[in-house]
């Protein structure tokens, strides 16, 4: 029987894909940095940091359910939150690179879409899912 933590880790490994499509998509496309850092930059780039950060924090958030609004927490099981923030986290990180392909798209500077592309990878490389919450679906 397949168990949670197995599931995530495909779920990891097609987000991981799915990053190096993203970065596949970026090195397709050669448009040229003009030497100029514009809003569409500062938005795409806080956008970025925002998804990096909010991995983490967000899937504290979910697991802590005084933090949630009450009509989420009445329907949730301490297992449903614990997958939820792991789910929530890995995606986070697959955006951190698909905020990277913007910016690339964009034009936007090559040293920071690397930055991004390698923040995300490493971000989904060293997810693990921890001690697995009692598995009742």
């Amino acid at each position: 029987m397949e168990t949670v933590a197995g599931r995530l880790r495909f779920f990891q490994i097609a987000c991981l894909l799915m990053l190096l499509v993203t970065f596949g998509a970026s090195r397709l496309a050669r448009h040229v940095w003009a030497g100029k850092f514009t809003a569409v930059h500062w938005i795409l780039s806080l956008a970025a940091i925002g998804s990096a950060v909010s991995g983490f924090t967000l899937q504290r958030r979910i697991g802590n359910r005084s933090e949630l609004p009450r009509q989420f927490s009445a329907n949730s099981t301490p297992f449903t939150r614990w997958r939820a923030g792991h789910i929530w986290r890995m995606w986070s990180a697959t955006m951190v690179g698909g905020w990277a392909l913007l910016l690339s798209e964009f034009a936007g500077p090559p040293f920071l879409v690397n930055v991004f592309f390698v923040v995300a990878l490493l971000l989904l490389l060293a997810w693990t899912p921890g001690a697995v919450l009692a598995e009742a679906e």
